[in-house]
């Protein structure tokens, strides 16, 4: 600048008034200091450009052109444009090389901005989950050599439990304001770099292929899924069959017009009647009829549907008895008489109940037993009643060598073993199907019935078909001769008949065979006092088949058995008696009034009498009627069980005794079982309420409540008291040699 314009300026300011000088001194001063801070801001963003590189100082939006701001190029969401050489080397190994050392500051701060924060974050500030990721040493510094050693393993969260990081919303938001510039940006030969890692890892496991995926454990939230909904079918299929399983009939089988109940059986449906509280099946067929050819033959179950019934069989009356001979002389019954009753408190499958079978006959010849169901104690006791009926007599028990010779190999006789064996067939195959438990079956026989099921318990097809038993009155004498003995004993019955083959045995009438039996085969003696010569004859025989061996022996081998530890061949039994069972009404009408004389003169005309036992017996026994019955049940049955039960089985004895005056008949016990028992005094009705604890307590249990193996059950039950007329009348032999026989 020249002097002469110096000189200008000079006189220019001075020509100037004061306000005009103010105002351009004050605006110097301000761009004197716009210029100091653009200069302090050019600086900080040169130096920040260089520490924070291209990626992050293009996403500022602040690089300058010599001082001019450019605006920078399209963004792509979640990624930059840069060279190719760049994606060689992270941005971090970039500054590493150019810049050297890294400062320790900048990148703990650069980790920990880096890192990614999740919803599930409470999980990381656990203590022990920052103990696997930095184990410390004892003084709580940092072990250097664990740092890197123990890692929890990496989680995949589901994309909508991750937290979006602050660099995620700058690229979105240097995206969307440059949304206009993605058209138009020309392919410079930049390459897009991916900023997002876990983004690209996703849609890279996402294509890989399962077995892939499972082995990286690279799993994606489609596999969670599919991972759920295969659990959720799998638990319903499971739940499903579950379900099916237990399905099945209703609890309680419903009744057709309030009272008539159906359920079904081996040969077709049946319908009962329900009455006092119960449900009562009556006359349901068993068994093949046994008449005609099938007459004198083993009984054959209804294992043939052209012999069942169609439809509902109406079950609601009892039918007719086996035909028999009765006491008085009459005969009654029917010859197609193999059916059974069934009394249950409930029709149901779930819960089922013990079956008690009921076995009565008062001998082997005929005779009505007490033996019936009750359907108060089905209801209170909980136990389903069968009594089945089985042949009697010459209809079920002949054995003659005409008949023999009609099988192969030769038998004939205990046709009644047969029918009893068909029946508990049957209730194994059925009882489910009203109530009952076939793994629970009692055997409950009385006097001849008790005898047969003693003499059923040495049958070996039996083991299976029943769970214990009990024994009321039976007869202890058991055939011990083999079949050709008795085929000769029984010659009488073919001349009254005149019958000498099978065949006009299987046609005569039911009634000429009833009649063509000899009286001395009928009665069992029980009532009366030992003669000398007396007829003993066993209806059954040992017959090959059915019985092979004495009932002795056969228990002998299971008292073995029981003592080798092999219960499944041993079944529990159990004997009993009355202490009167030698009274009947006909015997105590013989006399009006049985005096001391009459009674004497009764045991002197016996065996007894010729074995001068007369006098040692009134000393244990007394000269009254009452006394006289005690003394003939001792010889026919107490004692000769009281012997067997101490010297071949072990097995529980009791002894009942009605108390209160009153004498125990040989039916006492059963019917204070069953409920039918006439108790008029206190004594009486806590002797019936003895005998039903200790029975269906056995029923349940397969053992008596009471330890000791000889009771005396009066009120309660006791231990037998010593019996010194039985050591004497076994001493003598007049014991077991007199015993009945059925």
């Amino acid at each position: 600048m020249s002097t002469t314009e110096v000189n200008k300026i000079e006189n220019e300011d001075d020509n100037k008034t004061p306000d005009k000088k103010q105002i351009e001194a004050e605006e110097k001063e301000m761009m004197l200091k716009s210029e100091a801070e653009n200069i302090v801001i050019d600086a900080s963003e040169k130096k920040g450009a260089e520490n924070e590189g291209p990626v992050k100082a293009a996403l500022s939006q602040e690089f300058t052109d010599q001082g001019r701001e450019v605006k920078p190029k399209f963004i792509p969401i979640g990624a930059i444009k840069m060279p190719g050489f760049f994606t060689r080397n992270s941005d971090k190994e970039k500054s590493k090389d150019e810049d050297g050392v890294e400062k320790e500051g900048d990148t703990e701060k650069a980790d920990e901005s880096a890192k990614p924060r999740h919803r599930l974050q409470f999980l990381h500030a656990c203590p022990f989950t920052q103990f696997m990721h930095h184990p410390k040493n004892e003084d709580g510094t940092e072990n250097a050599e664990t740092k890197r050693g123990i890692r929890l393993p990496n989680i995949k969260y589901p994309k909508f439990l991750q937290k979006k990081s602050d660099k995620d919303a700058a690229a979105t938001l240097a995206s969307m304001e440059t949304l206009e510039d993605k058209l138009d940006t020309p392919n410079d030969g930049m390459e897009n770099v991916k900023l997002d890692g876990d983004e690209v890892e996703g849609k890279v496991a996402t294509k890989l292929p399962l077995k892939e995926r499972i082995r990286q454990k690279k799993f994606i939230m489609d596999d969670i899924v599919v991972c759920v909904v295969v659990v959720l079918v799998l638990l319903a299929v499971i739940i499903g069959v579950v379900i099916g399983a237990r399905a099945g009939p209703p609890a309680e089988r419903p009744l057709r017009l309030g009272r008539y109940m159906t359920t079904i059986t081996s040969c077709g449906p049946v319908e009962g009647i329900y009455n006092e509280g119960v449900y009562s099946f009556y006359n349901i067929p068993y068994a093949v009829p046994p008449v005609g050819e099938r007459r004198f033959a083993y009984a054959a179950p209804l294992d043939d549907l052209a012999r069942c019934w169609n439809g509902s069989l109406a079950a609601h009356a009892p039918g007719p008895a086996c035909l028999q001979l009765l006491a008085n002389g009459t005969v009654a019954g029917d010859e197609a008489c193999l059916a059974l009753d069934v009394v249950t408190p409930h029709v149901r499958y779930d819960a089922p109940l013990p079956v008690v079978v009921l076995v009565g006959a008062t001998t082997l010849a005929g005779g009505l037993g007490p033996l019936q169901p009750s359907a108060l104690y089905a209801r209170t006791k909980e136990v389903v009643f069968v009594r089945p009926n089985f042949r009697l007599g010459p209809f079920g028990f002949l054995a003659l060598d005409s008949l023999s010779k009609t099988k192969y190999p030769e038998t004939s006789g205990n046709y009644a073993l047969s029918d009893l064996l068909v029946a508990l067939e049957w209730v194994k195959h059925n009882i489910k199907h009203f109530g009952g438990d076939e793994s629970s079956v009692t055997l409950l026989g009385h006097r001849a019935g008790a005898t047969l099921v003693a003499a059923l318990t040495t049958v070996k097809k039996a083991q299976k078909l029943y769970s214990r038993v009990w024994l009321s009155s039976p007869s202890v004498i058991f055939p011990g001769e083999p079949l050709e003995q008795a085929v000769k004993a029984n010659e009488q019955f073919k001349l009254i008949s005149k019958c000498s083959d099978a065949d006009c045995l299987r046609q005569i009438s039911a009634t000429e065979l009833l009649a063509a039996t000899p009286d001395v085969w009928l009665g069992d003696g029980m009532a009366s006092m030992p003669r000398a010569g007396e007829l003993r004859r066993s209806w059954l025989v040992l017959d090959g088949d059915l019985l092979r061996q004495h009932a002795y022996e056969a228990w002998d081998a299971q008292k073995k058995a029981k003592q080798l530890g092999k219960e499944k061949e041993f079944k529990p039994m159990v004997f009993g008696t009355t202490r009167h069972s030698g009274h009947s009404e006909l015997l105590q009408a013989r006399h009006l009034n049985w005096t001391a004389e009459l009674v004497e003169r009764e045991v002197s005309e016996s065996v007894l009498g010729e074995r001068n036992l007369t006098a040692a017996v009134f000393q244990h026994f007394n000269k009254t009627y009452a006394g006289l019955v005690e003394l003939m049940s001792a010889v026919r049955t107490l004692c000769p069980l009281v012997s067997l039960a101490r010297l071949r089985l072990g097995a529980p004895l009791y002894v009942a005794s009605a108390g209160g005056g009153r004498l125990a008949a040989a039916d006492a016990d059963v019917r204070a079982i069953l409920g039918t028992f006439d108790s008029d005094t206190p004594e009486q009705r806590r002797f019936m309420a003895s005998m039903q604890h200790m029975f269906y307590y056995y029923v349940g249990h397969g053992a008596l409540p009471a330890s000791e193996p000889l009771l005396l059950v009066e009120q309660d039950p006791l231990p037998l008291p010593p019996l010194p007329a039985c050591d004497l009348l076994i001493q003598a032999d007049v014991v077991p040699r007199f015993a009945h026989v059925d």
